[in-house]
């Protein structure tokens, strides 16, 4: 881990939220994963944002699809859009 790293908490039973179960039901616990890599990518933006536009940066980094990680940015009620372009948790 590096110094620059930040922790930060989520809930225990984050998996049997609705959104998440839904994630689960529909793209696996990749789904899961993919929801809780862009909390990390997020937490790690100064401004706690992200462009949609290189959401296919985000797909290469992951090792997975870029429908999915957009299924999951924009499917579940998960995320929301600034107007700007960018997404936020």
């Amino acid at each position: 881990m590096t110094k620059d790293a930040y922790y930060f908490p989520h809930f225990s039973n984050a998996r049997i939220d609705r959104k998440l179960r839904r994630v689960r039901k529909d793209l696996g616990i990749e789904g899961y994963g993919i929801y809780f890599m862009l909390l990390e990518v997020l937490r790690e933006q100064k401004e706690f944002n992200y462009p949609l536009l290189d959401i296919d940066l985000l797909a290469e980094e992951f090792s997975t699809s870029e429908a999915k990680v957009a299924a999951v940015i924009g499917n579940y009620d998960l995320f929301r859009e600034d107007g700007l372009g960018n997404f936020y948790s």
